[in-house]
């Protein structure tokens, strides 16, 4: 089977699952980093070595302030489990903006990146507070404060985390079919998948159903194969 190095992934769809079930949003997200755990899991074991999830974006601070800082709360309780990421040589990484987090987020996220960056068995891009636009300003701005050349080669060279390669495979759960400011620059050859399950209840099977179907695409990059 032909797993993708790097696959991302848009966990939507849980605020509308909670409603669905007549509860708090939060309990939605709550259930969210639960599959999240089990999908990082999976992806590790099946050979995966990078997974990007988009966890906060720039648009999400819109929201109401408790929900904002319930998503906080969440991000630092998964940061929480350094022992597991030694137990496992998962690299922690993330991308986005530390302004306007929590200090206690950022000292985490710092701290984290730290521990964890010589484990090679997945590396898990966390995007908090990201948005693909900003990203990509972000890079313009460095190339220019650098006198550089505005290249694809440089703005690649100064996105967040640019040693991570462009996602092979996008999925977005939920049933909404776009990309909502996620990894814009990087996503030119992603191949897409779209479902209408709602993140709480995307299972390890649809997973690799996902994957499955993925083996089956062929990518030829612009040329003919």
């Amino acid at each position: 089977m032909a797993i993708p190095t790097h696959v991302a992934i848009i966990m939507d769809g849980n605020g509308r699952w909670a409603k669905r079930k007549g509860l708090p949003r939060i309990f939605g997200h709550k259930r969210g980093l639960d599959v999240a755990e089990r999908i990082i899991e999976c992806s590790r074991t099946s050979g995966v070595k990078y997974l990007s999830l988009y966890v906060f974006s720039t648009e999400n601070w819109k929201r109401p302030e408790v929900e904002v800082n319930s998503l906080f709360s969440l991000a630092d309780k998964y940061l929480s489990r350094l022992e597991k990421f030694c137990a496992d040589k998962v690299r922690i990484v993330v991308s986005g903006e530390s302004e306007g987090l929590p200090q206690g987020l950022a000292d985490k996220i710092e701290y984290i990146q730290d521990k964890t960056k010589e484990f090679n068995s997945i590396c898990v891009n966390l995007c908090i507070n990201y948005g693909g636009q900003r990203e990509i300003a972000e890079a313009a701005k460095r190339l220019n404060e650098k006198k550089m050349q505005f290249t694809v080669e440089g703005i690649t060279e100064n996105l967040y985390n640019s040693f991570i390669p462009a996602p092979d495979l996008i999925i977005r759960t939920g049933g909404q079919k776009r990309l909502s400011n996620f990894l814009l620059f990087q996503s030119a050859y992603a191949e897409l998948y779209f479902s209408d399950t709602y993140w709480p209840d995307f299972s390890n099977e649809e997973y690799h159903s996902i994957l499955e179907d993925y083996e089956c695409r062929t990518r030829n990059f612009g040329g003919i194969i």
